[in-house]
C-alpha cells in the first residue's frame, strides 16, 4: 500500500517583502480605524453622560428653587422635605425606562455609525489593494489561454504600482526564449540541425 504524498506548507513567509508590505498596508489603516472608533466612542459616551447630568442638574435646581421660592427662612423640616423629593426624583430618573431606552438608542446609533464606517473603509481598502493583484493575475491568465491556442507573441504589461512585477518579467523572459527556440526548430534545414537545436529542450 503506497502512502499518498501531501504537500504541507512549512514556511508562511515566502516573499517577505511582498507579504510584509501587504501586512503593513492593512495593519496601519486598521489601527487608525481602531483609534478612531475608540475616540468616537469615548467622546460619544462623554457627551451622553454630560447631557444626562445637565438635564438632571437642571431639573433638580428647578425643583429646589420651586420648593424654596416662598420661603424666606426655610425650616429644617422643609429642607428634609425637599431632600426627600430630590432623592425620590433621582430614584425615579435612574429607574426610568424611557431614559435608559434613549441612552441605549444613542449609544447604538454611535456604535452603528462607527461600525458602518469601518466596514465601508475595509471594503474600499480591500477593493483597492486586491485590484493590484487581481489585475496582473487576470492578464497572466489571458496570456496563458493565448499560449494554449498557440499564440506566443504576447507580452505581459503591468501598470506602475501593480504587484507580481517579478513574475511578469519572468513570464516575458520565458515567452521570449520559447519563441526563439521554436523559431530555431522551425527554420532548421534538416533532421541533424533540428536535433542539434533541440538538445537543450527537455520534454
Amino acid at each position: 500500500m503506497t502512502q499518498k504524498n501531501s504537500f504541507t506548507r512549512k514556511h508562511f513567509f515566502i516573499d517577505r517583502k511582498f507579504q510584509g508590505r501587504y501586512m503593513l498596508t492593512f495593519l496601519i489603516p486598521m489601527l487608525i480605524m481602531l483609534l478612531f472608533m475608540i475616540f468616537t466612542l469615548y467622546f460619544a459616551s462623554l457627551t451622553i453622560i454630560n447631557t444626562t447630568t445637565r438635564i438632571l442638574r437642571s431639573d433638580l435646581e428647578s425643583r429646589i428653587s420651586l420648593g424654596l421660592q416662598d420661603q424666606s427662612n426655610p425650616t429644617t423640616e422643609k429642607y428634609e422635605q425637599i431632600l426627600g423629593g430630590v432623592t425620590d426624583y433621582v430614584k425615579k430618573f435612574s429607574n426610568n425606562k424611557d431614559v435608559k431606552k434613549n441612552l441605549m438608542s444613542s449609544l447604538l446609533w454611535v456604535f452603528g455609525a462607527g461600525i458602518l464606517l469601518v466596514i465601508v473603509q475595509i471594503v474600499m481598502l480591500t477593493i483597492f489593494f486586491s485590484h493590484k493583484v487581481a489585475g496582473p493575475v487576470y492578464r497572466l491568465e489571458c496570456i496563458c489561454k493565448n499560449i494554449i491556442d498557440g499564440k506566443y507573441t504576447d507580452i505581459v504589461r503591468l501598470r506602475q504600482g501593480d504587484e507580481l512585477q517579478n513574475l511578469a518579467a519572468l513570464f516575458n523572459e520565458a515567452l521570449r526564449l520559447t519563441r526563439e527556440r521554436m523559431l530555431l526548430l522551425r527554420d532548421s534545414d534538416g533532421a541533424e540541425e533540428r536535433l542539434k537545436n533541440s538538445e537543450n529542450i527537455q520534454i
